[in-house]
């Protein structure tokens, strides 16, 4: 199948990239840095639809975004423009040159703009909204990919991603911030008590949900992409120290939780659906996920203690 991927040269679009490839599939990767098949900036909507057309995809696979949700908190005017203009852009072009469908990132953090308890893909979202700039972009999108496809008839999937690790991972992200601390010689700080938790999932089961995401019954569906389990940031430290063998642990007393963080803790999101329907599930536990990290780490961006030279 041919496919274009959006932000193909990022942490989660590089593994999504290599994952479709392995499967056998066509794939042409769109990015505004180099090493990107075609440089393109997903707001230049004049651009994008030149590329799609010449490049004829059955399917566009829409990855790049502003994912740091501190960067949107910092800029929200920039972040809207990206995540919501961007994604316009980008339904437009896929529309413009008759892509069989576009498969979008998305985020279970949307579920903040949900009640607690349970949650699957049939709940709404409530007028309070999701409490984040980021949260709203991706709930803004996901409204645009509906809107495509009941105005347009461009058939749709919404991904919605867990909290991602491993191999490429940005230096934003809980664990690659860890192994930056070790590689300087410095010990892993949590902020706060260690009990915030998240349900961190492995980049490449991650990846894999999108080759599965390809079959004719995900169309025009949402799925859930969680991890095995809750996981708080005091178990990955130590989980992560343990591995790295002489690194200590410290915590600094502030708050464990950024303005408009997701609340794990209030909700249980279901991965029941792409299970039963894609038959995918979350496969590299934590300790096994934590060493292919530091594996990469180690031979890509700076030596860590406990790793052979």
């Amino acid at each position: 199948m041919r496919c274009v991927v959006t932000g193909g040269c990022g942490f989660i679009g590089g593994n999504v990239v290599s994952a479709l490839r392995t499967a056998g599939h066509k794939v042409i990767v769109l990015d505004r840095v180099n090493g990107a098949d075609r440089q393109v900036d997903i707001c230049n909507t004049q651009d994008l639809q030149q590329i799609l057309a010449e490049c004829h995809p059955q399917v566009v696979f829409h990855i790049a975004a502003i994912a740091d949700a501190r960067e949107a908190l910092a800029d929200p005017v920039r972040a809207v423009k990206v995540n919501i203009g961007g994604t316009t852009s980008v339904f437009e072009a896929a529309r413009q040159a008759k892509a069989e469908r576009v498969i979008l990132a998305s985020t279970c953090w949307v579920a903040a703009a949900m009640g607690p308890g349970a949650i699957d893909e049939t709940q709404p979202f409530l007028p309070t909204g999701g409490g984040h700039i980021y949260t709203t972009t991706k709930i803004a999108s996901e409204l645009i990919a509906h809107d495509f496809h009941e105005l347009y008839g461009l058939p749709f999937t919404i991904l919605r991603y867990g909290i991602p690790y491993g191999p490429s991972m940005w230096s934003g992200l809980v664990l690659r911030a860890f192994l930056d601390r070790a590689a300087n010689g410095e010990p892993l700080t949590i902020f706060g008590d260690g009990s915030a938790s998240r349900r961190f999932l492995y980049v490449r089961d991650l990846a894999q949900a999108h080759v599965l995401a390809l079959q004719e019954i995900a169309i025009n569906q949402t799925y859930n992409l969680e991890g095995m389990r809750v996981v708080t940031i005091k178990e990955l430290a130590e989980k992560t120290a343990g591995l790295l063998g002489n690194v200590d642990v410290v915590y600094q007393e502030v708050p464990a939780t950024r303005v408009g963080e997701f609340q794990y803790f209030r909700q249980i999101i279901s991965n029941a659906k792409a299970y039963v329907d894609l038959g995918w599930e979350p496969k590299t536990d934590l300790e096994a996920g934590i060493r292919e990290t530091i594996t990469w780490y180690h031979q890509h961006i700076a030596p860590l203690p406990g790793c052979p030279s």
